[in-house]
């Protein structure tokens, strides 16, 4: 069984991220949904990553900066290795697609994008997918929610992405990771995909996602939000 430490909307907080990897040993995989920092500096996003590396048992990490992410400390998270915005990563286990950022509202944070941005790093990051039948889950991870799903509602209505529901309906993920609405903390199955919005770690919220492996192709088991 791998399990998966799923984090978003850190916002700078390293000591309750660190408490969090503290009580999450055996996790073979983090994926971080944006906002690492909070308009934080290169030295900020540093921290950040620094606490990820010190995680019990080095896990593998991968990253989509949020809209509270300046350029500095995105640039940091790209030297680091980490970063997914854009791109396709494999791991033994799954295969995780990311597009970073925040949906273009007002446009007074730090990484803002339209509908079409979001699309356009979504779909370049799934280029690489292979057609036909995978030998292992599709995770997408990404900063801003689907529009329509239990992870973007705000006072009853939803502000998440279209253009992330539509790529959600016709790619089909086996789990959609993304973060930025606080709260909107959900493990939900919205038309065969399960989306996981695990809250802000900045107030000690997280998500577990579990994958079996063996005989067959690597397969869902379970995930579950932290009380």
């Amino acid at each position: 069984m791998k399990k998966i430490l799923v984090l978003a909307d850190i916002h700078g907080h390293v000591g309750e991220l660190g408490e969090v990897l503290a009580s999450n040993p055996g996790i073979s995989l983090i994926l971080v949904a944006g906002d690492l920092t909070n308009f934080g500096s290169a030295e900020a996003a540093a921290r950040v990553l620094a606490e990820l590396k010190a995680a019990p048992g080095t896990p593998a990490i991968a990253l989509v900066p949020g809209n509270c992410d300046p350029v500095s400390a995105r640039r940091e998270f790209d030297a680091s290795g980490y970063s997914v915005d854009g791109a396709l990563r494999d791991f033994a286990f799954c295969r995780v697609a990311g597009s970073g950022g925040g949906l273009r509202r007002a446009g007074i944070t730090s990484f803002e994008r339209t509908e079409a941005e979001l699309r356009a790093g979504l779909e370049e990051a799934l280029q690489g997918r292979p057609v036909g039948q995978s030998d292992i889950p599709l995770i997408v991870l990404t900063h801003s929610p689907p529009y329509g799903t239990n992870a973007d509602s705000v006072r009853g209505f939803h502000s998440g992405s279209m253009a992330f529901a539509d790529l959600m309906s016709s790619t089909m993920p086996a789990i959609w990771v993304c973060g930025h609405i606080h709260e909107s903390r959900c493990v939900s199955l919205e038309d065969g995909t399960l989306v996981v919005n695990p809250g802000p770690c900045a107030s000690g919220c997280y998500a577990v996602i579990e994958i079996k492996e063996g005989p067959g192709l690597p397969k869902l088991t379970g995930a579950y939000l932290s009380l």
